[in-house]
């Protein structure tokens, strides 16, 4: 790796200013600066901005096959704080600045002035956990940002006050405190045997066979039911619709495309570096687990007849797709680099082509007072709501992967593995679902908009208002990048293929991660 001394420091500042702005925030409170803009929503803003601004720049150096590493306090070796910035970490820490720059608008649009009080501060505290999971290169860091994943999750779950958001941020929380407290137990029985939480030095001991035979599964099976539950997979998912279904638009649009993908981040980051073996000893659980979590969200989605509702299971059908990627790579058959890169790509797709449909859908709910629309009878918004109409379709159909939106690039990938592997009963899920989720989309969309206008009442008529061009210019912004990666779908392969490459190289990340000369001193 090149030795850039000074450059390292800045992932310290993807933690540092998501924190500084939310303590910022906080202080300041409503201080107006113009009408409609606090001071809690500019220093959003600002933050945000710089954040993805540095997340591109990472991004392009990561590019060229460099890996950033941070030693926090210039503690060397592996019993320090460790952050971590290779490709895939710098994919994700870019799209997910992407997300949080375009949410920002979208809930000065939606939110109350008393919500937007506790909304940005808490959405950057929920900014800096995200980050910092991406970065961390030790397993009780990694919990520790977690936690504080968790607690500002919770707090923006219950935004509002209203006792059914307070209901559903329980079952949020008392579940994510459930598989935290099975990922803690793992953390220790992992310092118990091994006196280290490193990634890199961890990865170096379990290559050498430094335990005992009985810890390798049990630590590969706390740490696939603690993230698993964190990704939403079957049969850890009930809490997921249970508690999105409650939230206010704005939390759920941002929940919706960033929250499960930490978890499916980690699978993809721990299994490969750590056990590698395990992929290959259960890839037949791993594929059941896949398909189960896909035919699951789909049929969900299909049953449900409120649109939030059937937005909340199709994120656990998706997720489904996303982890066959990693299913497949323990086949034996298949390149494991190759399906980790159709997984990325698929991950970064839904990431973005979520957050769009569930805004549009959140505009749908806000227009009708209410997040418990149901999804019969024809209303005829597209008359009156044209634009919010043809975003609420193309953001439809990229979910669906109909061309030339990504997600037909993503699931062209996934389905040339399936194929390739003549993994059959999951293809046929697969297709299935493919084929009901368009199914769905059509009938929500033709449930909103298609048809004759008819309020059904005149309050009703009365709530109804244009959307606001903060609130639709996110859609279509999210919308159009699904576009372009759909049409230049060739960089983002690129991307994950290299990604992919660093992913699958222990070795690599290891020498990478600045312990290669500390392990070797130890292993003589």
């Amino acid at each position: 790796m090149s030795d850039f001394s000074a450059l390292p420091n800045l992932l310290a500042v993807f933690a540092m200013l998501p924190l500084l702005g939310a303590g910022l925030g906080l202080a300041l409170g409503p201080i107006a600066l113009r009408p409609g803009l606090h001071a809690q929503n500019a220093i959003a803003l600002v933050a945000g901005l710089a954040n993805l601004a540095l997340a591109v720049g990472l991004l392009l150096y990561s590019a060229q096959g460099e890996t950033l590493v941070l030693h926090v306090g210039a503690r060397q070796g592996p019993f320090g704080i460790v952050l971590v910035a290779d490709v895939f970490a710098a994919i994700m820490l870019a799209v997910t600045a992407l997300i949080y720059v375009a949410s920002i608008p979208y809930a000065m649009d939606l939110l109350d002035d008393r919500s937007r009080m506790g909304y940005f501060p808490l959405s950057l505290f929920l900014l800096m956990g995200v980050n910092g999971a991406f970065l961390a290169g030790d397993l009780f860091n990694l919990y520790v940002f977690y936690e504080i994943l968790v607690i500002s999750s919770f707090v923006l779950l219950s935004l509002g006050g209203q006792a059914d958001q307070i209901r559903g941020g329980m079952r949020f929380v008392v579940l994510n405190l459930l598989s935290s407290m099975i990922f803690l137990g793992g953390i220790a029985i992992t310092y118990g045997v091994f006196g280290t939480l490193n990634l890199a030095h961890l990865a170096s001991l379990l290559a050498q066979d430094a335990a005992p035979p009985w810890v390798v599964p049990v630590l590969a099976g706390l740490l696939f039911v603690a993230f698993g539950s964190k990704s939403a997979l079957f049969p850890l998912h009930f809490w997921l619709p249970c508690s999105y279904y409650t939230t206010h638009p704005a939390v759920n649009a941002l929940f919706g495309g960033l929250l499960t993908k930490v978890g499916l981040y980690t699978l993809m980051r721990v299994y490969p570096l750590l056990f590698p073996q395990v992929l290959t000893q259960w890839h037949l659980l791993f594929m059941l687990v896949a398909g189960a979590s896909i035919a699951v969200g789909t049929l969900g989605a299909l049953a449900c007849q409120t649109i939030r509702r059937v937005l909340s299971f199709q994120i656990v059908s998706h997720v489904g797709f996303i982890f066959v990627g990693l299913a497949l790579a323990g086949t034996g058959t298949l390149s494991p680099e190759l399906c980790f890169a159709a997984a990325i790509v698929y991950l970064v797709h839904h990431m973005i082509v979520k957050t769009a449909l569930l805004m549009a859908s959140g505009i749908v709910e806000h227009e009708f007072q209410s997040g418990r629309i149901h999804v019969r009878g024809n209303r005829g918004l597209l008359a009156h709501k044209t634009g919010l109409g043809i975003w609420f379709f193309l953001a439809a159909i990229a979910l669906a992967g109909i061309p030339p939106f990504s997600g037909f690039l993503g699931k062209l990938g996934i389905f040339q593995l399936l194929v390739s592997d003549r993994q059959w009963g999951l293809m046929a899920v697969a297709v299935a679902s493919s084929v009901l989720t368009l199914t769905v989309i059509v009938r929500l969309w033709q449930s909103f908009f298609w048809g004759r206008f008819r309020p059904q009442s005149q309050t009703q008529a009365a709530a109804l208002r244009a959307p606001g061009l903060l609130s639709l210019s996110p859609v279509g912004s999210l919308v159009a990048c699904s576009l372009i990666i759909g049409l230049f779908g060739q960089q983002l392969w690129t991307l994950s293929a290299r990604a992919a490459e660093q992913l699958h190289d222990r070795q690599a990340y290891i020498q990478q991660a600045g312990l290669a000369e500390t392990l070797t001193t130890e292993d003589h």
